[in-house]
């Protein structure tokens, strides 16, 4: 997705926001409006009804009951009060029939007509409900309340605060529409100011070409997120360019180290094939070329050992194993390595160590140590010593062989890498024992670490994680 592409997609996502959150707001506001309008009114009829309440209350006739007639002082003040009030009044005649009347403003008591003789008070007041709500509909809102044997109906008017609520509503339709399409313009300006840096950062990510891999991207400011994105990139390309040129390194080496031997090859085909060669000569040539053509298949299976390891395809066990055993095992091999040379191979007492990795590619890595230091130490002593440090458990091949000068320690375990070219090639070496040596101590989570003084002798010691102790009360039976 291109940047422009990406601003587009930003600025909908948030102008849908900004539209649904300021249409929410409205409509919030809105609701609360008539909520709040709703509530002050029914307060208001409340207040009307406790005024009318106490009016009527306090009025009583000649024979101490309620009077008949509304009195001219109750009528202007309901009057007065600019809501519109209905009284009606349940009396028993002499037959015990009760009767409703009507209570109007200066005039008696009248009975309502339209209603049936045995009418009781709920069907005249169902009867003044429907005919208020018919008339008034939504505009007004009444409020009822009985007293004794009066009735009072107070209606008001929503016309105020309709009026007032209509014109929120156009206000808001009208104002909505502008304020998203102020944020919808506040969206874009702030998502291209945002992906500004990005697309520096694209620009110049696009610019590096393979040859280019030194390059790096100059880190933008103002937002610390595409900073530390610039940042990654300068580290994956400080990585990939190292990767680069560890493998131009290697592709270089492996040609040189492969031309050798099939220069060799190319030379002794050429002389077996040259007339006159005996039957004797020519099997010499070929034992010398199938010779050549073993170290040149152990070393292209090392590369692939080292490819399969370094692209974690190598099958490594990750099990508990005696490491001192082990170390015994290789020491009585270094033995036999060393028959016929002025070498004392020892291994000093130690109790059993007990390591987390992979049995046979420990044996290959102390193998691997162990001939290097038969192979550079012409006379002396080669000395295997179990080591425990912490969480981690080892085995030390040192010898007092030629020793490694201290500019070569760093590079020792780089593929194809020899202290002395012609004597390590003379000697069988391809410079890559050590390589795959350290690549097998990693894989199973340990290191291979050296100590050497120059003319001296060196010590190699391959360090592994420690089997962790079972809990009090088990047995190790592994």
């Amino acid at each position: 997705m291109t940047e422009r592409r990406l601003g587009t997609v930003l600025t909908r996502q948030f102008s849908r926001v900004a539209w649904a959150t300021l249409a929410g707001y409205a409509l919030l506001v809105v609701a609360s409006f008539a909520v709040a309008a709703e509530g002050v009114l029914r307060r208001s009829l409340e207040h009307s009804a406790d005024v009318v309440q106490s009016l009527v209350g306090a009025y009583a006739d000649s024979t101490g009951g309620g009077g008949g007639v509304m009195p001219a002082a109750l009528a202007e003040q309901l009057v007065g009060m600019g809501a519109q009030v209905v009284i009606t009044r349940t009396t028993v005649n002499a037959g015990g029939m009760r009767q409703v009347y009507f209570l109007s403003p200066g005039m008696p008591a009248k009975r309502l007509e339209g209603l049936p003789a045995a009418a009781s008070p709920d069907d005249v007041r169902q009867s003044i409900l429907s005919a208020i709500a018919q008339r008034a509909r939504w505009r007004y809102r009444m409020l009822h309340r009985s007293v004794g044997p009066f009735d009072i109906y107070i209606v008001a008017s929503r016309e105020p605060y309709l009026l007032a609520l209509g014109g929120l509503v156009l206000a808001a339709a009208v104002l909505l529409p502008l304020a998203a399409l102020g944020a919808a313009r506040g969206a874009r300006r702030a998502v291209g100011d945002a992906l500004r840096p990005l697309g520096q950062v694209a620009t110049e990510t696009r610019a590096i070409e393979p040859a280019e891999l030194g390059k790096r991207i100059g880190s933008p400011t103002g937002q610390a997120e595409i900073t530390e994105l610039a940042d990654a990139i300068n580290r994956m390309l400080e990585r990939v360019d190292r990767g680069h040129r560890a493998l131009e390194a290697f592709t270089a080496d492996a040609s040189h180290e492969l031309r050798t031997p099939l220069t060799h090859l190319r030379a002794q085909v050429q002389w077996a094939a040259t007339e006159g060669r005996s039957p004797a000569d020519v099997r010499e040539s070929l034992a010398a070329m199938e010779r050549e053509l073993d170290r040149t298949t152990k070393m292209i299976d090392d590369l692939l050992l080292i490819a399969r390891g370094e692209n974690r395809q190598l099958a490594l066990a990750h099990a508990p194993f005696d490491l001192s055993a082990v170390a015994t095992e290789v020491k009585e091999i270094t033995e036999a390595m060393a028959v016929g040379r002025d070498l004392e191979v020892r291994a000093g007492p130690s109790a059993p160590l007990r390591a987390l990795g992979d049995v046979d590619r420990t044996r290959h890595v102390l193998l691997n140590l162990a001939s290097n230091a038969v192979r550079y130490t012409p006379t002396g002593q080669i000395d295997f010593e179990l080591r425990s440090d912490g969480g981690r458990v080892g085995v030390s091949v040192r010898d007092t062989g030629t020793g490694i000068a201290p500019q070569h320690l760093e590079r020792i375990f780089d593929r194809f890498y020899r202290i002395d070219q012609s004597r390590s090639r003379a000697l069988g070496g391809a410079g890559l024992g050590l390589a795959i040596a350290r690549l097998l101590a990693e894989l199973q989570g340990g290191e291979i670490t050296v100590e050497s003084t120059d003319g001296a002798g060196s010590t190699f010691t391959l360090w592994l994680p420690r089997v962790p102790p079972l809990p009090k009360g088990e047995e190790d039976t592994r």
